[in-house]
Parts: structure tokens; sequence; C-alpha cells
């Protein structure tokens, strides 16, 4: 009896985008919440930490972002200015999860 076999390739294709997206999206959170931990509160009555965001870029792609325009002064916090030595919170929560948005990638990869 001859056997017939059937290719899963357009089943994971449409999968694939989907659920790496939600895995990127997961990281991407967790490194917002972990700057946010990370930020120095000011005296500010408007704080960056309430106000650091996910936003979606495109499909399975995500930013991070500090402020809006109450808080705009992430940037200047993150890597200074003529006045203030930086005191970087994104690049360490990023730095901080890489493994983790690595392990969440994989483990989608892996169960398709």
């Amino acid at each position: 009896m001859p056997a017939t076999l059937k290719s899963r390739l357009p089943e994971i294709a449409a999968e694939l985008r989907p659920r790496v997206g939600r895995a990127v999206k997961y990281g991407a959170e967790y490194v917002a919440e972990d700057a946010a931990a990370n930020l120095p509160i000011g005296p500010p009555e408007i704080h960056l930490a309430e106000r650091i965001h996910v936003e979606r870029r495109g499909a399975a792609e995500y930013a991070v972002v500090a402020g809006d325009e109450d808080a705009y002064y992430g940037h200047i916090i993150e890597h200074g200015s003529s006045k203030m030595a930086p005191r970087p919170f994104l690049v360490p929560a990023l730095e901080g999860r890489k493994a983790d948005i690595e392990a969440l990638v994989t483990g989608v990869l892996r169960g398709l």
C-alpha cells in the first residue's frame, strides 16, 4: 500500500506570523514593565513610568515607547543631556529580557 504525504507548510505559514507576533508582543510588554520599574522617579507631576507603553508597528513588530505628548523626556533620561548624566532604563530592560523573548519565540516555533 503506497504512503501519501501531505505537506503542513501552508498551515505552518498561516500560523507563523500571528503566533510569533503574540510572543513578540508579550516580550515587549515585559520590557515595558521592567523599564517602568527601572525608571528613577523624580519630582515632575507627570511621571514617565506611567507613560511607558507598547505600540504595534507592523506584523509581529512592536515598539516600547517611553513617553507621550505630556511626558516627552524619556530620551533625555535614557541618553543624558549637557546638564544631566544618562540614566538608562530602556536598554537595560531589553537586555534583561532578551533571553525571555528568545524563549517565547523559540517555544512558538517549536510548537508549529
